[in-house]
């Protein structure tokens, strides 16, 4: 079963992603039927992440739902968290004592097979103006593809093949693992996110720094990552402010994050504490002052471009320290596995943060399937060996 959805995944996901969150929530839907007829209490997520999860759907439900003052109604509300609820389950629930028991050398090699087809199939659309979706789409050679159409997906194989070379390299081989990272870097290495080059930059460095000194890199990746969350309006407003003063040079779709970014942070002070609610951002209105100025951001983004800021704007500084209680869980569970397994957690991370302050909204469906998959490899990647991996 594994096997099969880590397959499908990447396999699928590169050419429709669309599919990575029906496949995340069929994936864990198949784990946790498995567990709960193998062992029924692993099927719990851990009580820390259940309480916190209950306790922000809670103050959402009492804050920000009708009657009470929001944005999002019910139904959506159910939706987004219900989404959340999966990912949180792939990452706290006690399902790998039952996966455990299976041929991870196995599973690791079927990974391997799906991301190598979604890489190919990237690889092709991105290097020769992508044949296959003019094909099925009809299209002749006088239409333009956007090449950023595969942005997301190459993201994608970016993001698995990090704990997927941790569970080859502990399990089958290190000559695997780089196959993997090989396969999941040329994507995005030979595409157009600047987002996932930065990723890929960053995981490398975290991962090599933290081959030497893991407590020391967890450290101070943390103390980094909390001053970007807690002070990301005014960090991201002046880097807003610094780019149009200079008139700094840069991908115009970055250009486009920063004008969304100094609008978003602007509605920040308006609700600090308890935010404007769930979808809140793509409701923002405009002065006629910020359309003059801005160049692109002329109506509301449907998402923020950055989850941190995307949170306070949302829920305020009750959501902020929601979002931080979480990861500080998520920094005790990487403190506690062996020295190898904290090197692919970190260089894991490293990289979904910056994709997550950089690119997707926080309550994409896409987004949060892949976080969900991403995390379920990586907890693969950090169960025990018996033996040592083959030269």
């Amino acid at each position: 079963m594994l096997s099969a959805g880590l397959f499908l995944f990447p396999a699928i996901g590169a050419a429709s992603k669309q599919a990575l969150a029906p496949l995340a929530i069929a994936l864990a839907a198949a784990l946790l039927a498995l567990t709960l007829w193998r062992d029924r209490r692993a099927a719990l997520p851990s009580p820390s992440v259940g309480l916190l999860f209950v306790a922000f759907f809670g103050y959402v439900a009492a804050v920000h739902l009708p009657p009470a003052p929001g944005i999002a109604g019910i139904g959506e509300t159910l939706e987004k968290f219900g989404m959340l609820a999966v990912v949180l389950w792939l990452a706290a629930a006690g399902w790998t004592r039952v996966a455990a028991c299976a041929r991870l050398d196995r599973v690791a090699m079927w990974t391997l097979g799906g991301l190598a087809l979604g890489s190919l199939f990237l690889l092709i659309e991105l290097g020769f103006d992508a044949p296959l979706h003019r094909l099925a789409d009809g299209l002749g050679p006088a239409a333009t593809v956007d090449p950023a159409r595969y942005n997301r997906p190459a993201v994608a194989m970016l993001l698995l093949c990090l704990p997927l070379a941790g569970l080859l390299a502990r399990r089958v081989g290190r000559r695997h693992a780089a196959v993997a990272l090989l396969l999941g870097a040329a994507p995005v290495l030979g595409g157009d996110s600047a987002a996932g080059w930065l990723a890929a930059a960053a995981a490398a460095l975290v991962d090599a720094a933290a081959r030497l000194r893991p407590g020391a890199g967890l450290a101070v990746g943390g103390l980094q990552t909390l001053v970007m969350i807690v002070a990301a309006p005014p960090i991201l407003a002046t880097a807003y402010q610094i780019a149009t003063r200079h008139e700094i040079r840069m991908p115009l779709s970055f250009t486009d994050r920063l004008e969304i970014w100094d609008h978003a942070a602007a509605e920040v002070a308006k609700a600090p504490v308890l935010g404007h609610g769930l979808g809140a951002v793509r409701s923002l209105p405009l002065t006629d002052e910020q359309r003059a100025r801005y160049r692109f951001h002329k109506a509301p983004s449907t998402h923020a471009h950055n989850a941190a800021l995307q949170l306070w704007v949302e829920f305020g500084a009750v959501g902020i320290a929601a979002g931080l209680a979480l990861l500080g869980i998520a920094a005790a569970a990487i403190r506690r596995l062996d020295r190898s397994a904290q090197a692919t957690a970190l260089a894991t991370a490293a990289a979904l943060l910056v994709i997550a302050m950089l690119s997707f909204g926080l309550w994409q469906e896409t987004w949060l399937g892949l976080i969900g998959v991403t995390l379920a490899l990586l907890r693969l990647a950090a169960l025990p060996v018996d033996r040592a991996p083959a030269p």
